[in-house]
């Protein structure tokens, strides 16, 4: 556009044309034409494609079914709570009682009926744990399995909380592109009041080449925000457990965000519901029960045994069968030091996770207490920008339209109003993605995943 410098001159449209080359006015009015023109066949591609869907909408409520139907990290969990459940059953059976089967007293010739004292021989056998391990390695098994669901409802709420964030994302990265898009139009009408007043020779051919490169400007910003959206279906498809390649339906506006007063409801709900937390006050359950388990299991093991002998009838007519009990008890010389050690390892992995559940309790406060700020600021912005800011706006830019066409506004000026149009739109949609995406992050302490997840 160095060519098109003319040190403040004005000329009218003919002369403009003479100055800056053969047909360049004409190629920057038809450029004007040629930058609408596409956009406005996408547009109505676009318009027709969301009404061919508008019954097929995407909710959010939809998202988090998909999302726990169909995500494998989903499935990969639910298959590690199966497995941990499963070994919670058996373990605190008692040991298998044991059949003898047998012969006593047998001379070397095999004979059975040389000596009266040889028998055939059953007999059964049983420990009894009596000190009450295996109760407490039942309940350890339960509790660890009650952290392994915990586990899984962890991993149900990250990932469908990551995809409500998205959800988000493309909601209002929609929003943008329809707003670029409404500015385009806005500048398209500037570019058509300074030409036809470039043609009474009431402007310079500046400001029909500044209109011109701001519509350019708005070609490379709807090229990328279409890219950015693209990017963020497939995500929002990959999360859901489809191919990204599928085209993502209109999305249903969100839900309107409601922040509470205090952040103590939050609070209140985190203790009682949040996953991880929980997840660690059951492993630390299970620690202590395996370190009883442990401890009791330096006490004598009492076995039980019982037989009976069957004598062959000899010469001198019938014999009595033998009978025999027993009872034992193990000296757990040995294996007493190592059951100690185990179950100081368990102790020291109980305190370990008690104290990892406290400071994880202090984060969960403060970032709760984060949020709730943060929620209410961006609300209270949010407010302001739609309620007032982007509307004065609006209504600034029309004032200033008229008022340079009626050579009262600046074309400077009336390009300052056209920008902060779209930047108030544009920072309104940032606050709101904001602000949902800072309530779908506090929702994910909060919420019951018995209730919302199952």
């Amino acid at each position: 556009m160095r060519h098109a410098r003319f040190h403040g001159r004005r000329i009218d449209g003919r002369g403009f044309a003479g100055a800056v080359g053969r047909g360049l006015l004409a190629s920057v009015l038809a450029g004007i034409v040629t930058v609408s023109a596409p956009f406005s066949a996408g547009a109505a591609r676009d318009s027709g494609r969301s009404g061919s869907l508008s019954a097929d909408t995407l909710t959010l409520e939809r998202v988090v079914r998909d999302v726990l139907a169909r995500n494998d990290n989903v499935a990969a969990a639910r298959y590690m709570e199966q497995a941990s459940r499963a070994k919670a059953g058996p373990a605190g059976a008692w040991s298998d009682p044991m059949l003898m089967l047998g012969v006593a007293n047998l001379p070397t010739s095999f004979d059975f009926k040389m000596d009266d004292m040889t028998m055939k021989m059953i007999g059964l056998s049983q420990e009894i744990p009596y000190a009450g391990e295996k109760g407490l390695q039942a309940k350890a098994a339960r509790a660890e399995a009650e952290a392994s669901t915990e586990q899984r409802r962890a991993m149900e709420i990250e990932l469908t909380t990551a995809a409500r964030s998205t959800y988000f994302d493309l909601y209002y990265q929609r929003k943008n592109l329809e707003d670029l898009k409404r500015q385009r139009e806005l500048m398209r009408d500037m570019a058509e009041s300074a030409i036809a007043k470039l043609r009474v020779d009431q402007a310079g051919q500046d400001e029909v080449l500044a209109a011109q490169t701001d519509l350019w400007r708005l070609e490379a910003m709807i090229l990328s925000a279409e890219a950015g959206v693209t990017a963020v279906g497939s995500t929002l498809n990959s999360l859901r457990g489809l191919d990204p390649r599928l085209d993502v339906p209109p999305l249903a506006t969100p839900y309107d965000f409601d922040v509470p007063v205090q952040p103590d409801s939050w609070l209140q709900a985190a203790s009682e519901h949040y996953p991880r937390l929980k997840r660690l006050e059951r492993l630390s359950e299970s620690y202590g029960f395996s370190a009883a388990a442990s401890q009791r299991m330096r006490w004598p093991m009492l076995g039980l045994s019982a037989s009976y002998g069957l004598r062959e009838d000899g010469p001198m007519g019938p014999r009595d069968g033998m009978i025999g009990f027993q009872a034992t008890l193990s000296l757990p010389v040995f294996a007493g030091r190592q059951q100690g050690q185990m179950a100081r390892s368990m102790r020291a992995m109980q305190r370990g996770a008690d104290a990892e559940a406290e400071q994880m309790r202090r984060e969960i406060r403060a970032n709760l207490i984060t949020l709730h700020d943060r929620a209410q600021r961006l609300s209270k912005s949010l407010k302001l920008y739609s309620e007032q800011i982007v509307p004065a706006a609006e209504d600034t830019y029309r004032s200033g339209l008229a008022g340079y066409a009626n050579n009262r506004t600046s074309f400077i000026a009336l390009l300052t109003y056209a920008g902060a149009i779209y930047r108030d739109r544009i920072t309104a949609n940032q606050l709101a993605n904001e602000l949902a995406r800072t309530l779908a992050e506090a929702e994910s302490y909060t919420v019951d995943p018995a209730v919302w997840a199952e």
